[in-house]
């Protein structure tokens, strides 16, 4: 698995064949090792209310996460994360120290909102992300953005921490920019701007006939609620950017 995944991210970062890296992991990777989610609630909840209200938490509760994670910055989404209460499905994220998009400076940078992978997929059932989990997320992302003051108001304390008084100036300078660029980026999520930036596409020159210029238009764009959260999902979702992740995130689980 190790190999194979690793081979599959060599046609990108090495090769630039981006298309051919997204094939191959969907061949090798997502076919040889179907979701099994589903059948972990059928067999964990063997009453149909008991098995519905646990998925139907899983959906709520996912979707709550992916609209807070992706507004804060929240990164290293990795399966030991992101736990399950298995009493009632509830799903429930812990760590988070990488918070303000840091996951896009590591060396394989997490370059997706939120996780959402197959298997996550495959828990919600028969109709995937098109249902109660698209409902939470507009519902969790229509709550956000219209509270976006206040949530603002309680991130500003970070760009009067007491703690850049023990730094030199030099530092000191550097850690408001960076925090003002962070809350900046919060901002424009909270106003329907979808500004996660790929960072690999600077790196890495594709080879497949396809340009890797990021689009700054689209990066300024103000989306709906409804149109933000489909960016969102087709972001995370996206095989093109699960084979690009560091190899312990585990993107096909």
């Amino acid at each position: 698995m190790r190999n194979t995944f690793l081979k599959c991210q060599d046609l990108y970062f090495k090769k630039g064949n981006l298309s051919l890296a997204t094939k191959k992991f969907h061949e090798l990777i997502l076919q040889n090792y179907r979701p099994v989610m589903y059948w972990w609630f059928v067999q964990n909840f063997s009453s149909p209310h008991a098995w519905f209200e646990a998925r139907s938490n899983f959906a709520m509760s996912t979707a709550v996460w992916s609209a807070v994670g992706h507004i804060i910055g929240l990164g290293d989404r990795h399966s030991e994360n992101i736990l399950i209460d298995t009493r009632s499905g509830e799903c429930v994220h812990v760590d988070f120290d990488c918070i303000f998009d840091k996951g896009l400076l590591l060396p394989r940078p997490e370059v997706i909102p939120f996780r959402l992978t197959p298997n996550m997929v495959d828990a919600l059932g028969p109709s995937g992300v098109d249902g109660m989990y698209t409902g939470a997320l507009i519902e969790s992302m229509s709550t956000l953005r219209k509270n976006k003051d206040t949530l603002l108001s309680v991130l500003e304390p970070f760009l009067k921490d007491p703690v850049i008084n023990l730094k030199s100036s030099k530092s000191s300078e550097k850690y408001k920019d960076s925090a003002k660029d962070s809350i900046a980026k919060i901002e424009g999520r909270l106003n329907g701007v979808y500004n996660l930036k790929n960072p690999n596409k600077k790196k890495v020159k594709r080879q497949d006939g396809y340009s890797n210029n990021e689009d700054d238009h689209a990066n300024s764009t103000q989306l709906s609620v409804e149109g933000q959260v489909q960016k969102m999902i087709m972001e995370a979702t996206s095989h093109e950017n699960l084979v690009q992740v560091y190899i312990g995130w585990m993107p096909w689980i």
